[in-house]
């Protein structure tokens, strides 16, 4: 009894070969009958699909606003339908077609929220770059022709106390000068640099 055939009552077989072939009979029957029943079950679903895919389509659309990513939702949902089909469940096709589509539809959305929330994380901490390589380079420039026009004294201390890393009273010392007279000379140097004296 092979694909819900069963053997009638009436045929006796005595030989080993006639149950063979009774058996084989069974099953050329049975891939017949399934090779009919997929070439209908294929041309009702093509039709299902040309009859409904517009449909299918403008719900995809209504929620992603991408004609693009519609249609392929779209089509892996029709794939999806397609690998899990049953032609007794060709009633509820059109209800697992838009539960699918809305479900795809929905994964779709947050997985793009997730990107947009993990690039508004990348970019609060990444430092922002205001100027490109070259406008830096132009200040940095300016910066220092400013530094050369100064007087020699605020440049010199200037230079040790920022280019050197001399602590006031090292410069001092060094100079022979007093540490308040290093900050007056220092707040000098600012001033004429920022373009205020």
């Amino acid at each position: 009894m092979k694909g819900g055939l069963a053997m009638p009552a009436s045929i006796c077989l005595s030989t080993k070969k006639e149950a063979n072939v009774w058996i084989f009979a069974v099953y050329a029957l049975s891939l017949c009958s399934e090779m009919i029943n997929e070439r209908a079950d294929t041309s009702f679903f093509e039709q299902f699909f040309k009859e409904n895919y517009s449909l299918f389509y403008f719900t995809a659309y209504h929620l992603l606003e991408d004609d693009e990513l519609s249609r392929d939702i779209v089509g892996e949902c029709v794939e999806l339908l397609w690998r899990n089909r049953r032609s007794e469940d060709a009633s509820e096709w059109r209800s697992f077609m838009y539960r699918s589509i809305r479900n795809k539809c929905i994964d779709h959305l947050r997985h793009e929220a997730v990107k947009k929330k993990y690039i508004a994380f990348y970019l609060a901490m990444t430092p922002e770059e205001e100027e490109d390589a070259d406008e830096e380079e132009e200040r940095i420039e300016m910066v220092m022709r400013r530094i050369d026009e100064l007087p020699p004294l605020p440049r010199r201390v200037l230079e040790m106390c920022y280019f050197e890393r001399k602590r006031y009273q090292e410069v001092a010392d060094e100079l022979q000068i007093s540490t308040s007279y290093v900050k007056k000379l220092i707040m000098k140097a600012l001033s004429l640099l920022r373009g205020n004296g």
